[in-house]
C-alpha cells in the first residue's frame, strides 16, 4: 500500500471509532435524561384517573353518574350568586367558598348538577378588619411589624417606603 492508501485507511478509521463512541455515549448517558428510557409499547404505562372520573373529583364527591342533567338555562340561572350592590356589610358576588362547581354558569346547561353532589362549605361572609392600631413600629399594609425587621430607620414611624 502506498502512503495516501495508508493515510485514507486511517482516517476513516478513526472516523468509525468516533462514531461508535459517539453512539455509546448517547445510548448510556443522553437517552435516559430526557425520560424516555422505559417508553415501548410492550410495557405501557397505567391509564390515567383523570380519564375516568370528573377532574374535580378530589375536591367535589363524585355523584358517579354517566349521564348530563335535563336541567335547561331557565332553571340553572337561580344558582348564580348575586347580592345586592353597595351595602355596608360588604357582601359581594365573590365567594370563597362553593358548595358545588355548578354556579349556574354551565355552557350547556345539561352540565349543571350532573358531575359534583353539594359539599359543607366555611362561611363565605367577610369581616372587615379593623382600624390599624396605631404603635411606634413601621406599618406594613394594614400590619406594624418589629423594629428589628428595619434596622436602618431612624424614626420609624414616618418611614415612607
Amino acid at each position: 500500500m502506498n502512503k495516501q492508501t495508508y493515510k485514507y485507511l486511517k482516517l476513516i478509521i478513526i472516523v468509525i471509532i468516533v462514531c461508535v463512541v459517539l453512539y455509546l455515549v448517547n445510548k448510556m448517558f443522553l437517552s435516559k435524561k430526557m425520560g424516555f428510557s422505559n417508553y415501548n409499547l410492550a410495557n405501557p404505562g397505567s391509564f390515567p384517573l383523570m380519564d375516568t372520573v370528573p377532574i374535580l373529583t378530589g375536591d367535589y364527591k363524585y355523584t358517579g353518574n354517566k349521564n348530563v342533567s335535563n336541567d335547561n338555562y331557565d332553571e340553572i340561572w337561580w344558582h348564580y350568586p348575586i347580592f345586592r350592590v353597595g351595602n355596608y356589610k360588604q357582601i359581594t358576588n365573590n365567594l370563597r367558598y362553593y358548595k358545588n362547581p355548578d354556579e349556574g354558569t354551565c355552557v350547556r346547561a345539561e352540565f349543571c348538577g350532573a358531575l359534583y353532589k353539594d359539599k359543607k362549605t366555611k362561611s363565605n361572609i367577610v369581616v372587615p378588619l379593623p382600624p390599624a392600631p396605631v404603635t411606634p413600629y413601621p406599618r406594613v399594609n394594614y400590619y406594624n411589624t418589629n423594629i428589628n425587621a428595619f434596622p436602618h430607620t431612624t424614626n420609624p414611624p414616618y418611614v415612607m417606603y
